[in-house]
C-alpha cells in the first residue's frame, strides 16, 4: 500500500475514533443587541476597612496588596504603648478594688456593733461599685484586642476577600480607629457598569441579558439597576449588571467591551458558536458527507485488494478532497448571542459538526498537503 493510501486511511480512522459531535441546524430567537463600553466596579458595601483597635506602631504586615485572605486571618501586628498603659491601669484598678473591698468589710463589721456610721459604709460601697464598673469597661475593651502578647496585638481580617489597598505604611504610628487596610469581599460582588446611548433609554429593562468580553471569552450577566443620572458630557445613560458567575482574574476599574440584548427578537437558522471555523479567509461549518449508495455486480464488490489499491492510486489526484468524510459549507454570520450564531448557508435540520471543528480543519489541511508523501 503506497504512502497516500496509508495516510488517507489513517486520517479517516482518526476522525471516526475522535467521536466528532453532530447537531442539527435549528431556528432560534435572537434579540437586538448593542456593543458598548463597560467598567468593572464594586459596591461600597462589598468592602471592609480594618482599623487599629488601639494606638501604636505598625511593626508588621502579614499580607500584601492583592493577596487573598480568609476571615480570622492575621493581617498586621501593632506594638502599642496604649495597650501597655491599659494593662497597667487594669492591674492598678484591681489592686485598688481589693483594698476598698477589705476596708468595706472592716467598716461593715464596725457598723454592725455601732462603731461606724451608715454614711461611711455607703460611701465605701459606692466607691467599690465605681471601681468595679471601671474594671468591667476596661476588660471589655481589652477583650476586643485579640492576639495580645505583652504590649503587642494582632489585627484580624473580619471577612474573606482580597487585600485591595494598604492605607497606613509599615512602621508608621497610628491612633485608635485609624484605617490600616481595605479588603474587597470577593469577585462575586463585582458589577459591570455599562454606558448606553440615550436613544436606547426606552428599550433597556432590568433583567435583560448581556455578556462581557474578557480574556477572549464571553461571560453572561443581567441588568440589576438603571442609574437615574445622565452623563452631561457624553449624554449616555448608565446601567449596572451582575455577572451570572464569578470571572477569574477580573479586577476593579478594568474597562472592557460588552453586549446587551433587548427587544422581542427574530428567529434565524442557527448553529453553536463552537462549530465555526475560519477557513480560506471565510467562515465555514463542517457537515458530514452523504454519498449515494454505489451499485454494481458481485464481481465488482469482490475486487482483489491489490486492484482497489491500484484504482485509488490512479485516482487520488482528482479525489483528494473526498478522503476526509466531511464537506465544507461557507456561511454568513447574521447575529451572535454568545453561545449560538444566526447564519445563512445551511438548511434547517441539516446535520453539522458542532464542536472540534479545528480538528477536522487540521486533517483537511494535512490531507491536501500529504498526497505526495512529502
Amino acid at each position: 500500500m503506497n504512502r497516500y493510501i496509508l495516510g488517507s486511511f489513517l486520517l479517516i480512522h482518526t476522525l471516526f475514533a475522535l467521536d466528532v459531535p453532530i447537531d442539527e441546524v435549528e431556528r432560534r430567537t435572537f434579540s437586538e443587541e448593542i456593543i458598548t463600553n463597560s467598567q468593572v466596579v464594586q459596591l461600597l458595601s462589598a468592602k471592609s476597612t480594618l482599623m487599629a483597635r488601639l494606638g501604636g506602631k505598625i511593626v508588621a504586615y502579614h499580607v500584601q496588596e492583592g493577596d487573598s485572605v480568609k476571615q480570622g486571618q492575621v493581617v498586621a501586628t501593632i506594638e502599642s504603648l496604649e495597650l501597655a498603659s491599659k494593662l497597667t491601669e487594669l492591674k492598678g484598678l484591681e489592686a485598688q478594688l481589693s483594698v476598698v473591698q477589705r476596708n468595706y468589710a472592716i467598716t461593715n463589721k464596725l457598723y454592725s456593733i455601732g462603731v461606724e456610721s451608715l454614711q461611711k459604709l455607703n460611701q465605701q460601697d459606692e466607691e467599690k461599685m465605681v471601681i468595679s464598673n471601671q474594671i468591667e469597661v476596661l476588660k471589655s475593651k481589652l477583650a476586643q484586642i485579640k492576639g495580645r502578647k505583652g504590649n503587642r496585638y494582632s489585627v484580624y481580617a473580619q471577612s474573606s476577600g482580597r487585600v485591595e489597598k494598604i492605607l497606613a505604611p509599615i512602621h508608621s504610628v497610628v491612633s485608635g480607629n485609624e484605617p490600616l487596610l481595605s479588603i474587597a469581599k470577593g469577585r462575586e460582588s463585582f458589577l459591570i457598569k455599562s454606558f448606553i446611548p440615550l436613544k436606547y433609554a426606552t428599550k433597556i429593562r432590568i433583567g435583560q441579558r448581556g455578556v462581557i468580553i474578557y480574556g477572549a471569552e464571553e461571560h453572561s450577566m443581567h441588568i440589576t439597576q438603571i442609574l437615574p443620572n445622565i452623563d452631561q458630557e457624553t449624554q449616555q445613560m448608565t446601567v449596572l449588571s451582575k455577572l451570572d458567575t464569578p470571572v477569574h482574574n477580573l479586577f476593579v476599574n478594568t474597562f472592557l467591551d460588552s453586549k446587551l440584548f433587548f427587544g422581542e427578537g427574530k428567529r434565524y437558522l442557527s448553529v453553536k458558536k463552537s462549530a465555526l471555523s475560519f477557513f480560506n479567509n471565510e467562515w465555514v461549518v463542517f457537515v458530514p458527507e452523504h454519498h449515494e449508495e454505489e451499485h454494481g455486480d458481485d464481481k465488482h464488490k469482490e475486487e482483489a485488494p491489490h486492484q482497489e489499491e491500484e484504482k485509488l492510486d490512479n485516482e487520488h489526484h482528482g479525489h483528494e478532497e473526498e478522503e476526509v468524510p466531511y464537506d465544507i459549507k461557507v456561511i454568513k454570520i447574521l447575529k451572535d448571542n454568545g453561545k449560538f450564531v444566526a447564519i445563512e448557508g445551511l438548511e434547517e435540520h441539516q446535520d453539522y459538526v458542532s464542536d472540534k471543528s479545528y480538528y477536522i480543519k487540521s486533517l483537511l489541511l494535512k490531507s491536501s498537503l500529504g498526497g505526495h508523501g512529502h
